[in-house]
């Protein structure tokens, strides 16, 4: 009976650690992601044709009229091309 008890004490103290480990490390790692920030501090440039703002260097670049403008992406800009030669 007693050899019982001993056992029984034994299984649940390492259950405990156990849970106590999983449940610590999972605490980290929420921990660890949290908010994410910025990698790089970077000027954002407003597209003239949809007016969104993106990062300069994930914009699309293209001298027009001898000046250099940004889009967020090449559809806008072949849509701002476009626009300007109907008008």
């Amino acid at each position: 009976m007693i050899i019982r008890l001993l056992i029984t004490i034994v299984v649940i103290y390492f259950l405990y650690k156990l849970l106590r480990k999983w449940f610590f490390e999972a605490g980290k790692k929420s921990a660890a992601e949290g908010p994410k920030k910025p990698a790089i501090d970077e000027d954002l440039i407003e597209d003239p044709f949809c007016h969104t703002y993106v990062p300069m260097s994930d914009a699309c670049r293209a001298s027009i009229d001898g000046k250099t403008v940004y889009f967020c992406s090449q559809k806008c800009l072949e849509r701002y091309i476009k626009e300007k030669r109907v008008s």
